[in-house]
């Protein structure tokens, strides 16, 4: 597993570098829409039956019009237009299940899924777009990048090596005391070393800050997809990214994270 996490790693970084360094906006768009795609469907799966691909389909084809609708986020009207798609999205849905007789047994739980996969999905990860548009947000994704990622991995071995006493056993059972705090001691260090360099706009001691908040939020996001994965009854959302799991997977706290990021941004650093 060790190996397969590591070779999955060394084919990803340069691949995302170039992505986010060299392609320009319109490439991570397209990627963002392929990664939102993959990963709503390894959403869904997770509650709906693998025949029911239809009704799947008609989701994601929703939540990438969400996703698409952030590129006018740094437009004059800001977050109307996502805000506008995202209700529409959702009277669609309304719209599906009240024409959709056939259905009436499994409405709740069915609207319930498909509106959480909008919601979860589409909504969290159009801020990436969102921070990619604004002057130097290229380099901001990087270091949310890093910083997340970095954290995850310490938090990987460290609960390996020293782990004992659970964290949260009823939700995540695998996570543990000693790598929920090697995970956010490994988020300030590479926060601070990395944002030194991408974001010297910030400062020191508002990249602790800042870093240690994005590496809580993004143990939320973990555990909130532990949640789903427990309620579905599986260990990982789908085998896509070999040591990883699925794309769902490795987009947990970061889903999380960004949001939180950009809103920081805005509103603290206006920078």
């Amino acid at each position: 597993m060790h190996l397969k996490r590591w070779l999955t790693a060394l084919v990803l970084i340069p691949l995302i570098l170039l992505i986010l360094l060299e392609g320009g906006r319109l490439s991570f768009v397209l990627t963002l829409l392929l990664i939102n795609g993959l990963a709503q469907w390894e959403f869904l799966g997770l509650f709906q039956p693998a025949s029911d691909r239809p009704r799947k389909v008609k989701a994601v084809a929703l939540g990438s019009l969400l996703l698409l609708s952030f590129c006018t986020a740094v437009s004059p009207q800001g977050p109307a237009l996502p805000l506008f798609v995202l209700v529409s999205c959702l009277f669609v849905l309304f719209l599906f299940y009240l024409l959709s007789y056939e259905y009436i047994q499994e409405l709740a739980w069915d609207l319930a899924v498909n509106s959480l996969g909008l919601l979860y999905l589409p909504l969290l990860l159009g801020h990436f777009i969102w921070l990619r548009y604004m002057p130097q947000g290229e380099w901001w994704i990087l270091w949310l990048l890093f910083v997340i990622c970095s954290g995850d991995t310490a938090a990987f071995y460290t609960g390996k090596a020293f782990g004992e006493k659970k964290f949260y056993p009823q939700v995540s059972p695998g996570k543990t005391w000693a790598g929920t705090g090697g995970g956010l001691a490994a988020n300030i260090i590479v926060g601070v070393i990395a944002g030194l360099w991408f974001l010297p706009e910030v400062g020191f001691f508002s990249l602790i800050l800042l870093a240690l908040a994005l590496g809580f939020i993004g143990l939320l996001g973990d555990l909130f997809a532990s949640m789903l994965k427990r309620q579905a009854e599986v260990k990982d959302s789908g085998a896509l990214l070999p040591g990883h799991g699925g794309m769902l997977d490795r987009l947990d706290s970061l889903m999380f994270a960004a949001p939180a990021l950009l809103y920081a941004r805005l509103f603290i650093f206006q920078v």
